[in-house]
């Protein structure tokens, strides 16, 4: 059997979770698959900077801005990306896993499977650019309903696509993977103790609340740790860096930008605490990896969290700075009630759908 994966959507440095899921999914599938071919359709930028060991590859002769620019037209026009139609069609998969929630180009003869890890729009569609609402509108219904199967990296994903009117038995939660390894040498990015926050600064990730919290809490003496960011600095970084400077906290706030996840993991291994205030989240990997690191992980009251089995007593109101420092003031780090697939499991599950969908349409 011939499986494909597209990889028409991965943009590295840009998308968080969502990229470490398709990377470590890659690295699993093609051992996972076998006998099975497993084959990484992507296009020409991405082919130059992406390894795929164990999977074969067909790459698609058009620049990284064509693709956006395609799926785009695709989503909003009724313009058809025949190129990235006809490149699938040569390679003739039984099944093609679509990981980044929309089946790109969107007339494919195989079998679709379709990976769902974003929800929020659905929820708080003010968290959204409106450009961005206006693609998912009409990228993310049409690709739900073309799905073959679908599958749902969360319960509370899975049950938010059912009460919306997406059929129970086409969906199939497999949690996201996870990769321990040895605890690394911890970072000390900043010479002493250090709260670490790592995510892009979209909306939904409540850097504004964490900035209040920490400021009140700063102002009562009662933390003396460095703020240690990470990730992605979109259009809001400004903004929040004139928050910092208002509530007298720009000189303990400090943002390394985009890190590569070894350091990422470095950076775990040295906070005093992990800190995730979201207002949203699909799955919740970092929870995840800080916490097998054996660090502390406080985050917001999140189903999330609850589904990865984050305790009660560490999933907080971030709203409420006693809560952080009662949070804080707990000993030990924090133990998870779950224990986390790995990346192979996640992997191999993840086959049983696509051939599932296969010999269905067969």
């Amino acid at each position: 059997m011939k499986l494909a994966v597209s990889l028409l959507h991965l943009r590295p440095g840009q998308v968080g979770g969502a990229e470490t899921y398709v990377r470590e999914l890659m690295a699993a599938l093609p051992a996972a698959a076998a006998p099975d071919e497993v084959w990484a359709v992507m296009d020409r930028d991405l082919a130059a900077s992406l390894e795929t060991p164990g999977a074969r590859r067909v790459t698609v002769e058009v620049r990284a801005r064509r693709v956006v620019a395609e799926r785009i037209l695709e989503a909003v026009t009724p313009y058809r990306a025949r190129g990235m139609e006809e490149a699938l069609a040569r390679l003739a998969p039984d099944a093609v896993l679509f990981p980044q929630q929309s089946i790109f180009p969107r007339q494919v003869r195989a079998p679709a499977v379709l990976t769902v890890h974003d929800v929020q729009h659905l929820y708080h569609p003010e968290n959204i650019p409106l450009a961005e609402r206006i693609f998912r509108a009409g990228a993310y219904g049409r690709s739900l309903a073309r799905a073959d199967r679908v599958i749902a990296i969360s319960e509370f994903t899975r049950r938010t696509l059912v009460e919306r009117g997406c059929p129970e038995g086409k969906v199939t939660v497999i949690q996201s993977g996870f990769a321990p390894g040895t605890r690394p040498e911890p970072a000390d990015p900043v010479g002493g103790p250090y709260l670490y926050f790592p995510a892009a600064t979209f909306a939904h990730k409540n850097h504004e609340l964490l900035f209040h919290t920490y400021a009140a809490l700063r102002r009562l003496g009662a933390v003396r740790a460095k703020l240690v960011l990470t990730g992605l600095r979109t259009k809001r970084w400004p903004g929040l860096e004139r928050l910092a400077r208002q509530l007298g906290i720009a000189e303990e706030v400090v943002h390394l930008g985009f890190v590569p996840y070894a350091e990422v993991r470095r950076l775990y291994a040295g906070a005093e605490a992990v800190l995730l205030p979201s207002g949203y989240e699909g799955f919740g990997l970092p929870a995840v990896e800080a916490a097998a690191l054996g660090c502390k992980v406080i985050t917001s009251d999140l189903p999330a969290f609850e589904e990865v089995g984050v305790p009660d007593e560490d999933r907080i109101d971030f709203s409420q700075p006693w809560q952080l420092r009662r949070a804080l003031d707990r000993p030990g780090p924090t133990v998870l009630r779950r224990r986390p697939s790995s990346w192979m499991e996640t992997a191999k599950r993840t086959v049983e759908v696509l051939r599932e969908a296969a010999s269905a349409r067969a």
